[in-house]
């Protein structure tokens, strides 16, 4: 794993628990936000900037992932490189941000709920 551009092999616990741990992200996520209202009454100012800054802080932390694994994950092409195994891992990685991009929504809807704006 030490040698940037050389594809990484794949081995058979890969993407045995993590298509199934986004799966269920993903389903938390949609569910919260079709049956279940954030029903605050009151302003928290600072909890709500705490959930604000979290939700920013998950963002950049998401974008640093994605670059670092593009640059120095990123295979070069050549014949002996898995183009299945590469795309399959680039499903991954896409699935993996979009769920950290719903995540980070539900971290600023909380922190908006907080700071006193109505949310579904």
């Amino acid at each position: 794993m030490l040698a940037p551009g050389q594809q990484p092999t794949n081995t058979p616990y890969d993407e045995d628990l993590i298509l199934p741990i986004l799966l269920l992200m993903q389903a938390a996520y949609w569910y919260r936000l079709l049956r279940v209202a954030i029903p605050f009454k009151s302003r928290r100012p600072v909890l709500s900037h705490l959930f604000l800054f979290l939700g920013r802080l998950n963002f950049i932390f998401g974008s640093t992932l994605f670059s670092i694994v593009l640059f120095r994950h990123l295979p070069e092409l050549g014949s002996d490189t898995d183009l299945v195994l590469m795309a399959r891992r680039g499903v991954l990685m896409v699935i993996s941000l979009f769920a950290l991009f719903c995540f980070t929504l539900e971290l600023e809807r909380l922190g908006d709920a907080l700071g006193g704006k109505r949310q579904e």
